[in-house]
């Protein structure tokens, strides 16, 4: 106190304040408010008082305390500014203002120390006090204001941060909250106060800007506290007619720095704002907060749709000081980036933590109040306090080392062809008129290409890595997802993780990864998904409910056409023993499901058996990829032991009712061959999809029944615990084993050589012998990409080129060559040459040998003096405007399924810490 004494003793005497306090149905707050101000060691010159249209007692509480003539009243909808404009007409002219607000309380000191600040030094013209959480006392809200360029409040602080003295030195900064700021009256005149377009949010920041702009010095006292409850940002102010609606904090901060931007800067940060503004709406969109996402397009509206009030506040701005000298009152640019990452980071986070879901099985209640990710004392390790989440990590560190062949970048190989150079070229194939290929078509894009150019604009620049994600990471991402299933199924932990790493092992081991077959593995990732919906289908039919179930399974089906055969019988199975309303809901999911994948699966519905016909290549089925099937002998045994316990028989017939179906689906493709729309036939289905559904099946019954394993004897028990995990560890080490690659590999890609592939025309490549047939196709480039497979026809164009063929092989004439010209063709290859192939080819004018790229192959180079032409054809518009619909639908649908954030209530007041506890 003797510093105090010391610091007023240099102050002048004659030093006036005029003491302003604005009230807002503040009722709660002012019996805590207007007693801390009596307490005040240094009194105000002059006090008055405005009440704001209050509704709940605070005009009484103002007019007892301070006397009817030192309270005006104000209309509803006065901003702030406004409210003190007419304090000061009621008041002689003091040397400063101090402005108060309704929800905030101060020490004895307070002003003591902020006229310590400010007085004596012609520079300053607003000082600012350190501002504490009311009613914790204890935590920091401010100490300083300023505003990053992405037009978000900045207070430098971390979130709950305590008050440990760790920011007590005076400083300047950009502005100070109008919680308690004291402003040279002077000062005040030349900027015109407070905003008029800024009544409520902002408003301190805009005039502390200004200040410093016209040279005058804002200073934070953080000697000096309040104590803040924050009652309007905080949303739990009681709201009444007039009031500002959400959306005005985030407008009013985008007018402050439009606003007061230099001239320099402004067209970039105008620019900035607009598109950054509407990346937030998607990013609020995608975080299933549609309410932010309207108030961020309201505020956008209100601001760039007046650009006139905008250049008026703009003029209003007197020059000042350059930018340069302001910049260390500025946050770094990097911070709002730092702060979304952090967000990002604890998204992620709250994913792969434990679950605390309730389930829809029979789970122990005991202990259901504490939460299951509660930390413990020192002590247990993080495997035991977190289970699930070393589980996941312990997966993606076995992954990698699975893929050890495989280096993130373009794998290719099986039924596996490489991603594009861009994710521009997997929505070209939805949505360009015509299909950028050698010989084009006009065959709708297939859904899955859709799904992937979706997902890989962030990493729009190397799609590769998507499809390197999804293969290498198949394990670790089925086991997340039928954890997320079986949770709902059973309290025991253990038992929920050996089977969502078994169900995980299950897909890799059915070779899927190796093989290149990405369609089957996306889907087998999303199944579990496709089942939990459905259960909440049944439990609560609903139209959002039904979306759901049709969006994900047509997901599934997108990669992998077979999959809607299981998903729509067993969806049949349910809707035949539900209720009207489980029936309804089932129907309109079936449409719904159908409607997504969209007039693809038309064209799968018309060759009935290519729905064996996953995405990429196709490739026959029986390759010696996968693990040895003895291995899921442990769960069949399990989920025949598992129909004996009569508790839970039921349930577990469902289980095993799917997997009979899937049994019957395998079977039947067991018997069939497919063809492709090009004209190659002769495929054998693989069936991994269905028995790789199938075992999951048995290992959700295995799990239903667990909980009955506690009434078994100890050595029962343990001989059931060691058959459970016969599969996880069996094909886990099969998996480390032998690893992800062969067929699929990382190795240099090239269906031609590469010398061929930089020339502008195409490449007849050439295979088969004399005797037993020959095949062609025509390339672009090193070879197809990702998709364009799926888009392969014998048109016009491909019947011609291969008549021309068939000619030049017995009986050659100029016209033929002609043919493959106008089909954009300028070279032939043979990779493995017949001689007799070579000798007739050798044998037709106009096509000159270029060697080989190695042993066995053959190239030829079109010799002619006409022009390589550009088969491509205008396409039809229909293509587009179908592509461009589907796309539409599948946004739509997400936002729709997607769980919304609502705007919680806001708490109630809370306004019994004593303020003098803190002080």
């Amino acid at each position: 106190m003797d510093d105090v004494a010391a610091a007023s003793a240099r102050r002048p005497a004659d030093v006036s304040v005029a003491a302003v306090l604005v009230a807002h149905d503040g009722a709660a707050w002012l019996p805590k408010v207007l007693p801390s101000l009596e307490r005040s060691g240094t009194a105000p010159t002059v006090w008055h008082a405005v009440d704001v249209s209050s509704t709940d007692g605070s005009a009484e509480l103002l007019r007892d305390h301070f006397g009817p003539g030192r309270i005006t009243y104000a209309p509803s909808g006065t901003g702030f500014g406004d409210a003190v404009r007419l304090a000061l007409a009621a008041l002689p002219r003091t040397d400063w203002i101090w402005l108060l607000h309704d929800d905030m309380a101060v020490t004895p000191t307070t002003l003591t120390h902020l006229l310590d600040a400010a007085v004596g030094d012609d520079r300053t013209g607003i000082v600012g006090p350190k501002i504490r959480e009311w009613p914790s006392l204890r935590r920091l809200l401010e100490v300083g204001l300023t505003v990053t360029g992405t037009a978000s409040r900045e207070t430098g602080l971390e979130p709950g941060e305590p008050d440990a003295g760790q920011h007590d030195r005076v400083s300047d900064v950009l502005a100070v909250n109008t919680a308690g700021m004291l402003v040279r009256r002077d000062v005040w005149d030349e900027l015109g106060g407070l905003d008029p377009d800024l009544p409520l949010h902002g408003d301190d920041l805009d005039l502390g800007w200004r200040a410093n702009r016209a040279g005058h010095g804002v200073r934070v006292v953080p000697d000096a506290v309040v104590f803040h409850a924050e009652a309007s940002r905080r949303a739990i102010r009681r709201t009444t007619a007039g009031d500002r609606p959400q959306w005005e904090r985030r407008r009013a901060l985008l007018h402050v720095v439009l606003a007061n931007t230099s001239p320099r800067r402004f067209p970039w940060q105008y620019v900035r704002l607009f598109f950054g503004s509407l990346l937030r709406v998607l990013g609020h969109l995608l975080s299933r907060d549609p309410e932010s996402a309207g108030d961020e397009l309201l505020a956008v509206r209100d601001v760039y749709g007046r650009p006139g009030r905008l250049r008026a506040a703009r003029r209003a701005r007197s020059a000042g000081r350059p930018h340069a000298e302001l910049a260390d009152l500025f946050p770094p640019w990097w911070l709002p980036y730092q702060h979304a990452w952090d967000g990002l980071r604890d998204a992620v986070r709250a994913i792969v933590r434990p679950e605390t879901t309730e389930t829809t099985g029979r789970r122990s209640t005991l202990g259901d109040d504490l939460p299951e990710d509660l930390d413990l004392p020192a002590g247990p390790s993080l495997a035991r306090r977190r289970p699930w989440l070393v589980t996941v990590l312990l997966l993606v560190v076995a992954s990698m080392f699975a893929a050890r062949g495989l280096d993130p970048g373009t794998l290719h190989g099986g039924a596996l062809l490489p991603a594009p150079d861009t994710a521009g070229s997997w929505w070209g194939l939805v949505l360009s008129p015509s299909a950028d290929l050698p010989l084009p078509t006009a065959a709708w894009g297939p859904t899955y290409v859709l799904l992937l150019a979706f997902a890989a604009v962030p990493v729009w620049f190397a799609p590769d890595l998507l499809v390197w994600a999804l293969l290498v990471l198949a394990a670790p991402l089925a086991a997340l997802t039928m954890h997320r299933l079986v949770r709902l199924l059973s309290d025991l932990r253990v038992a929920r993780i050996v089977t969502a790493v078994s169900y995980g092992l299950v897909v890799v081991g059915t070779g899927a990864v190796a093989e290149g077959r990405l369609g089957p593995v996306v889907a087998l990732v999303v199944a579990p998904i496709v089942v939990n919906v459905g259960l909440q289908l049944t439990a609560e039919p609903h139209w959002q409910a039904a979306l759901r179930w049709a969006l994900w399974t047509a997901v599934a089906t997108a990669f992998a056409p077979v999959f809607l055969v299981i998903a729509v019988s067993g969806l049949a199975l349910v809707a035949v023993t539900g209720s009207a309303a489980v029936r309804r809901s089932a129907a309109l999911a079936l449409g719904l499901s159908l409607l997504l994948t969209g007039p693809w699966v038309v064209q799968r519905a018309i060759r009935p058996w290519t729905v064996w016909w996953d995405a990429g290549l196709p490739l026959s089925g029986g390759m010696p990829s996968g693990m040895p099937w003895w291995l899921a002998g442990g769960a069949v045994l399990l989920a025949l032991l598992a129909l004996v316990p009569p508790l839970t028989r039921d349930q577990v017939r469902w289980a095993w009712g799917l997997a009979l179906l899937c049994g019957v689906v395998a079977a039947v493709g067991s018997q069939v061959t497919y063809g492709t729309a090009s004209g190659a036939d002769g495929f054998t289905p693989w069936l991994g999809v269905p028995v790789a559904l199938g075992v999951g099946a048995l290992l959700v019954a295995g799990l239903l029944a667990a909980e009955e394993l506690e009434f078994l004897p100890t050595t029962l028990t343990a001989v059931i615990a060691v058959i459970a995990l016969v599969l996880p560890v069996g094909a886990g080490a099969w998996w480390l084993a032998r690893g992800v690659d062969d067929p699929l590999t990382d190795a240099r890609y090239g269906v031609v050589p590469a010398y061929l592939a930089e020339r502008d025309g195409s490449t007849l490549v050439v295979t088969g012998t004399v005797q037993d047939g020959l095949t062609f196709r025509v390339e672009d480039g090193l070879g197809p990409t990702l998709g364009e497979e799926a888009l392969a026809r014998r048109t016009d164009t491909s019947r011609a080129v291969e008549a021309a063929l068939e000619r030049l092989l017995s009986a050659p004439v100029p016209e033929d060559v002609a043919v493959l010209v106008e089909a954009g063709v300028d070279a032939v290859y043979a990779p493995a040459v017949d001689p007799g192939v070579e000798t007739r080819i050798d044998a037709v004018p106009s096509l000159a040998p270029a060697g080989g790229d190695q042993p066995g192959s053959r190239v030829w180079t079109i010799e002619t003096d006409a022009a390589v032409a550009d088969p491509g054809g205008p396409g039809t518009w229909t293509r587009t405007a179908v592509g461009s619909v589907q796309s539409i639908l599948w946004i739509v649908a997400v936002l729709l399924t997607a769980p919304v954030r609502r705007r919680e209530e806001p708490p109630p007041a809370e306004v019994d810490a004593d303020v003098r506890e803190a002080s």
